[in-house]
């Protein structure tokens, strides 16, 4: 028993060096091509700078292949690369990824996916960081079935269940549209059927701030059964700070599609978040390396799996209820931060210029929850 604890000590401290080897920039590779693990499957992971946003997503990844039985330095080998902008250094060190074997190329961001598509190999390529019509288009460049990967679509599932979830008198969700845009029919022909799965009607709402015609639209709504949606992809401009007022005088929740819109004022929003990502993009990993045909598999959306409230919305909701009562998937809520540790997260940029309403209402930091463990032997 006491060799099997050493035994299992040692293996932890060989996956926490080679870890260190790959986020710092050494070559695990190398290191373990000298003592027979060769044959253990080889990822190569490129990415276009060293933030806290890719990190995340590469911790999370790392994490779910550890809860799918796939550990670092036992079961594959990875390392790390960060291009930059140098187009023929990243087609380099995607050809170094292939002279030392690699089975699977994970690409985070443009700059990286250019650079394996611009290498031409034919190694699978799972690929993040960027939206369905760039990941489209990468792929049918490079002219193949195995490039599969996570990536950025709407949210709009993830936003409407929780106005459900906030709200459950809703009937009628309003989306505020610039009509100047041009972008109405867009918008209906994308909500109207994800509304439909929830018993929600969708009513685009046309504003103009500039004219000021904001509160005259809101104010037809019914407050007991009607909520808005500001999607900040539908309505990229604009003072948000005025829809909220307009939505307050009218007692109607305004919820968001973004980050920025609860610090600014809107009650809720589901987010993306990169550590979420990374789960994701571990999940589809395993997946590969458990059966390579998967590498043909359609892109997956990323989920806004992180539940974003305002702080004023916090004093009114039971929300340690409500996180209980959600899908295991969503059971994280997350506040504003720029913490480090097993989460990291960007915090957005201040608003600009400052809210004409006063300052932006803070949002509590909740502790992180930790790294997944090492399930018992």
């Amino acid at each position: 028993m006491r060799m099997e604890r050493l035994t299992r000590t040692f293996s932890v401290l060989i996956a926490a060096a080679a870890l260190a080897m790959a986020t710092t920039g050494l070559d695990p590779v190398t290191a373990q091509d000298h003592d027979g693990a060769s044959t253990t499957p080889f990822i190569g992971v490129t990415t276009f700078t060293n933030t806290a946003e890719t990190q995340a997503m590469i911790d999370g990844m790392l994490d779910q292949l550890a809860v799918r039985s796939h550990w670092l330095g036992e079961t594959f080998r990875l390392k790390t690369a960060f291009l930059d902008t140098d187009l023929t250094r990243g087609v380099k060190q995607v050809q170094e990824f292939v002279n030392n074997g690699a089975d699977i190329l994970i690409a985070i961001n443009r700059p990286s996916i250019h650079a394996v598509v611009s290498a031409d190999t034919r190694i699978p390529l799972v690929v993040a960081g960027v939206s369905l019509e760039i990941a489209e288009d990468f792929k049918r460049k490079r002219q193949q079935r195995n490039v599969t990967g996570i990536v950025f679509g709407t949210t709009h599932n993830e936003q409407l269940e929780l106005i459900r979830k906030l709200k459950p008198s809703t009937k009628t969700v309003a989306v505020p549209i610039d009509a100047a845009e041009g972008k109405i029919e867009r918008a209906l022909k994308d909500l109207i059927p994800v509304a439909r799965q929830f018993g929600l009607t969708i009513t685009v709402i046309p504003i103009s701030i500039m004219q000021n015609k904001v509160h005259r639209h809101i104010s037809d709504l019914d407050p007991a059964t009607s909520a808005i949606l500001l999607d900040r992809a539908l309505l990229p401009t604009g003072q948000v700070e005025a829809l909220i007022a307009a939505a307050e005088r009218s007692d109607i929740p305004l919820f968001a599609t973004d980050e920025e819109g609860v610090i600014r004022g809107a009650v809720a929003a589901m987010v993306v978040e990169p550590f979420g990502v990374g789960i994701q993009l571990g999940d589809l990993v395993a997946t590969i390396l458990e059966e390579p045909a998967a590498t043909s598999v359609p892109f997956e959306r990323a989920q806004a799996n992180h539940l974003i409230l305002n702080q004023d919305a916090r004093a009114k909701i039971d929300a340690k209820s409500l996180e209980k009562n959600l899908p295991p998937e969503h059971r994280s809520l997350v506040g504003w931060a720029d913490i480090a540790g097993p989460r990291p997260r960007i915090k957005p940029s201040a608003p600009k210029p400052p809210p004409p309403l006063g300052m932006a209402r803070s949002i509590e930091v909740p502790t992180p929850r930790a790294k997944p463990s090492r399930p018992p032997e």
